[in-house]
């Protein structure tokens, strides 16, 4: 720049200049240029403007610049400034003296001090965390083998893994904790009423119960049975297992104590003891909410390896879909069509039960077998309907690495 530019720029810097807003540049006061030279007054103060609006700095107070300042004004300019450019001039007013200083952006400028300048040179200062946090430690060898016996993340609240050819644990979580089981109380229903039929030598073909009018009034799933409706107890065990029904479940209760005279509930219970369900307790047969209905996913898996072992429960439970003919009350014929809830039979999988409730939430028992093994998978309380398919594809891959 030369020495004319910079008696030019002061010319200009010499106005007075007092916006109506310290905020707002577009309205200004009149002012009177103190040079004779007004053209280049105004060319310079248009220069001005557009380094302003250039370089977004903020002019709040102008004052009459010092003849000595003038002098020194060109050296200050070819040092290096230690502020931001958006701040080029910054004004202050001193309490005890009322003149206006003329501060730049310059190093050498006496309000910027050595303190001050190593505190904008400083990196910004992180923010303190709520809640201070230890160090991180980490151990001095890490082995970078693959842990294999490390379970999957599934989203039941518990389950277990059963050795189908001895009835063994093979992993599991909280499978101890005893909660509500929904449908999974029929595999008890199921399994008992085979053995009472073994017991009393009954024909599962040629003997049929009739339903009693509390199992249509019945809520939940159903096999759409109807008041005296009559059909064979092998017809009504797979109205049981596949479409779930809680009116075949209460139909079965109530010919069997009718007729034989056992109390269907205290020989569910009686089951559960004898085979080692000490967490187990059944209320009902179907499996809808009751405070004295519960088990643990330990227990149904062993109830599970022991009625597998029965070939007419394992025939029933396998099945994907079931036609029944029944005899109603006028002793008209119908066709039933079920199809089993158990959407795993078409992924390999060959039973057992699904079952849900508001309190018991998505649960399923799982049974596979290949040419070597065989497993029982538990599932209680999943995160939903499709959670419980992907629960026990997880457990059944990570069970046979």
């Amino acid at each position: 720049m030369n020495q004319e530019y910079f008696e030019n720029r002061q010319q200009a810097l010499c106005l007075k200049y007092q916006p109506t807003s310290a905020s707002n540049y577009r309205y200004q006061a009149l002012w009177q240029p103190q040079n004779e030279n007004l053209s280049n007054t105004l060319m310079l103060a248009q220069r001005i403007f557009r380094e302003y609006k250039q370089n977004k700095f903020q002019v709040r107070k102008v004052s009459v610049i010092q003849p000595q300042q003038q002098d020194k004004e060109p050296e200050q300019k070819k040092q290096k400034t230690t502020i931001m450019d958006s701040k080029r001039f910054h004004m202050y007013s001193n309490p005890k003296n009322t003149k206006v200083k003329l501060l730049n952006s310059t190093a050498n400028n006496s309000f910027y001090s050595k303190k001050s300048s190593e505190k904008y040179q400083q990196s910004p200062i992180k923010p303190k965390t709520a809640i201070s946090r230890a160090k991180r430690i980490l151990p001095q060898q890490i082995s970078i083998t693959p842990i294999e016996s490390a379970t999957p993340l599934v989203s039941a609240q518990s389950w277990c893994v059963i050795n189908g050819k001895n009835g063994q644990l093979m992993g599991g979580y909280n499978q101890y904790k005893s909660r509500q089981m929904a449908s999974i109380t029929k595999i008890m229903t199921c399994w008992l009423a085979l053995k009472l039929t073994q017991q009393f030598h009954l024909d599962l073909d040629n003997t049929y119960f009739t339903v009693p009018e509390k199992a249509e009034r019945i809520g939940g799933t159903t096999a759409q049975l109807q008041t005296g409706d009559k059909l064979s107890i092998r017809d009504l065990l797979y109205g049981l297992m596949l479409p779930s029904g809680n009116d075949a479940a209460v139909s079965i209760q109530h010919n069997f104590e009718l007729y034989k005279g056992c109390d269907f509930i205290q020989q569910m219970n009686q089951n559960a003891q004898d085979i080692g369900m000490e967490l187990t307790s059944y209320a009902n047969p179907h499996g809808l909410y009751h405070e004295a209905n519960y088990s643990s996913a330990y227990d149904i898996g062993i109830l599970t390896y022991n009625a597998m072992q029965n070939l007419q429960f394992a025939s029933i439970v396998k099945t994907k879909i079931y036609f029944s003919e029944i005899e109603d009350k006028f002793g008209e014929s119908k066709e039933i069509f079920w199809e089993n809830t158990n959407k795993m039979l078409y992924q390999g999988f060959r039973g057992v039960k699904t079952g849900i409730t508001k309190e018991a939430g998505p649960c399923v028992v799982e049974y596979f077998e290949d040419t070597e093994n065989s497993y029982i998978i538990v599932l209680l309380n999943c995160r939903s309907v499709d959670h419980r398919w992907q629960d026990a594809i997880k457990l059944l891959d990570w069970i046979r690495q």
